[in-house]
């Protein structure tokens, strides 16, 4: 099925114009002021804007916001159905996985630590959690498919990152049951949805959520940063975040659709921008004409690749994109974190911090907290951070830990830490160490210079030269518990 059709059907009906000065004088401005600057509704497309905002200020400025969800919730708007799919028609399940996506193709680590895509089936009063389950995992496989598919392109390889389960012997993304009130599950409205499955705990700061949702409200919608820094600090590079596909849009394109919005897809200021998160040179997962004045380009004749990520490789997804060009200057999914990056990496290391590319788990972690802070590239203000994510082992004391994982082996001689320390139950250690694996076991890192204890500032060690694929910093608390807000390592 072609995916991009769909939004041929709704950009005539409803134009998706997410930018507020777009918005502003339209045939809208004679709504109620609970819908000022909103399209008008399209049931039957999906197309539901009940429970947004055109938003003016704040970090969803020039995007929709999602109201009544804390933190704040941006998005770009629903999607409409496409050709083939109705969003009042449910799909029907699989009976059987095809052989091709029987497994993922690449896994990482545990399956469970760090940056990850969380596949959730929510469901009201009525489960068909059984029924559905091979349709799930197949449908993510296939949005993995077409994310590395279209990193070949370029002479790379990505990966989504799954919460992933071995399933008679072989690597699949983990299906979570989640069930929420019937009244939540069918609002036309995101919002009650949401703030339901962040009271059953899918609130981590280091998942994105791939939500089936069994529901005909929406086809597809998903969050969206907006955020076009060049950074590990970006907000597409980080969670809680929601991506969200209803019954009757149960498909691989359309979840790699919503969930390509989730990790950046489309900054407004990329060369083929639509100016509402999407492109306008098809064939392509993102573009679509989702305004009246938008127009398509047919710039990649293959219609094929109308599953595949980013025509010619210029707005959004370039896993070695060239010195001087868009996607070498501003955020570029490919390099996202909450991808697996294989061949055709991202190109150099940000300031040479090898830590950003690691996996990161921990001896424990506060259920609050969460141990993908400590590689995400945000810098600490201070050690009593209140802004940034946090890893704390409270109300665990004595020997904690947190590792970096890296996918192939890293030459080290140095790396800095940055203790959390919140003057109550978090404390500076009493002291801490270097450890990296040799293969068997894990050593302490040979000719370390020193291991100081300072708050509101990194703590530098050199030492001498080690090849490995995990580096831990083991940390010796006192009377409180213990953390760090960042890590970071270095070849030279």
């Amino acid at each position: 099925m072609l995916h991009r059709v769909r939004y041929r059907l709704a950009a005539g009906a409803c134009a998706m114009a997410v930018a507020v000065g777009l918005l502003a004088g339209s045939a809208f401005a004679g709504e109620e002021s609970s819908r000022a600057g909103l399209p008008a509704d399209d049931a039957a497309q999906g197309m539901i804007y009940g429970g947004l905002t055109a938003a003016k200020s704040g970090p969803c400025a020039g995007l929709f916001q999602v109201k009544g969800v804390s933190p704040a919730m941006c998005t770009h708007g629903p999607d409409a159905a496409p050709a083939g799919l109705s969003v009042k028609s449910r799909v029907q399940p699989l009976t059987t996985a095809p052989l091709a996506a029987s497994a993922l193709a690449v896994c990482e680590g545990d399956g469970t630590s760090g940056r990850r895509v969380e596949v959730l089936y929510i469901h009201g009063s009525t489960s068909r959690y059984n029924q559905y389950l091979e349709t799930f995992r197949t449908l993510a496989e296939g949005v993995d498919v077409i994310f590395n598919e279209s990193a070949k392109e370029t002479g790379g390889e990505r990966h989504v990152r799954y919460v992933t389960e071995t399933v008679n012997g072989a690597c699949r993304p983990v299906v979570r049951d989640v069930q929420i009130a019937d009244s939540a599950l069918n609002a036309n409205d995101w919002a009650p949805l949401l703030n339901a499955v962040r009271a059953a705990g899918y609130t981590r700061t280091d998942r994105k959520y791939l939500q089936f949702v069994d529901a005909s409200v929406y086809c597809g919608i998903g969050g969206f940063a907006g955020d076009t820094r060049k950074s590990d600090a970006n907000r597409s590079n980080s969670g809680p975040e929601y991506a969200r596909a209803d019954n009757g849009c149960w498909s691989a394109g359309v979840a790699a659709h919503e969930l390509g919005h989730t990790l950046g897809a489309v900054n407004n200021n990329a060369p083929n921008a639509s100016g509402a998160a999407h492109c306008v040179d098809e064939w392509d997962v993102m573009c679509y004409k989702d305004g009246p004045n938008v127009v398509i380009q047919t710039k990649c004749t293959d219609r094929s690749h109308d599953q595949r990520l980013d025509c010619n490789h210029d707005d959004y997804y370039h896993t070695n994109p060239a010195a001087g060009s868009y996607l070498a200057n501003y955020f570029n999914v490919a390099d996202n974190l909450f991808l697996i990056k294989g061949a055709g990496g991202p190109g150099p290391v940000p300031n040479g911090n090898l830590a950003t590319s690691a996996t990161a788990s921990a001896s424990y972690t506060s259920p609050w907290e969460s141990i993908a802070a400590i590689n995400d590239g945000a810098e600490p203000a201070q050690s009593n951070d209140t802004v940034n994510p946090r890893w704390g082992t409270w109300p665990n004391t004595g020997e904690q830990w947190a590792l970096l994982t890296w996918a192939s082996a890293q030459t080290l001689t140095r790396a800095e830490v940055y203790f959390f320390d919140d003057n109550d139950g978090v404390r500076l250690p009493a002291s801490w160490k270097l450890q990296s694996w040799n293969g068997s076991a894990y050593v302490d890192v040979p000719g370390a210079s020193g291991y100081p204890v300072a708050l509101n500032q990194y703590n530098r060690v050199t030492f001498g030269s080690v090849s490995t694929t995990r580096l831990r910093v083991v940390l010796q608390s006192g009377a409180q518990s213990v953390g760090l807000l960042e890590v970071k390592a270095y070849s030279s």
